[in-house]
């Protein structure tokens, strides 16, 4: 899972085998260390939930922080089942943007990254529309 950042917004990218494992076990997490190796982490987690809007919620120990986005169960049922269906987006009340999307494979051949679980590019023949980013 690829998470991003940027001014009030937080994307989240999930290959294939990501987003099975959050439409069947409800979850899926990612986290990494800040600093040294005993620094402090950030994890950063999509959970499925049986009823409520979408919303974020923000966790923090000594161990360190986690951002959790938690997304109605039956939306993720039917984003991770629909072929076209890209993503799934919401605003917190408090400016927030939040996308959380399937990541799909570059058109870029080279790039050095591994995108064997990505799923299938739609713009696959036609590169000026080229999908992905360097994020």
């Amino acid at each position: 899972m690829k998470l991003r950042l940027r001014g009030d917004s937080l994307r989240l990218r999930l290959t294939q085998t990501e987003v099975l494992a959050l439409r069947d076990q409800g979850f899926w997490q990612e986290a990494t260390t800040l600093g040294a190796s005993s620094g402090p982490r950030l994890a950063y987690r999509v959970e499925s939930s049986p009823s409520g809007p979408p919303s974020v919620q923000h966790t923090a120990d000594s161990q360190g922080t986690t951002v959790t986005v938690i997304l109605p169960a039956a939306e993720v049922t039917t984003w991770a089942d629909s072929p076209s269906q890209v993503g799934i987006y919401f605003d917190e009340p408090w400016g927030l943007k939040v996308a959380v999307e399937k990541d799909f494979r570059c058109l870029d051949p080279n790039r050095d990254e591994d995108e064997s679980d990505n799923f299938t590019n739609p713009n696959e023949g036609h590169p000026h529309l080229d999908t992905c980013d360097s994020d």
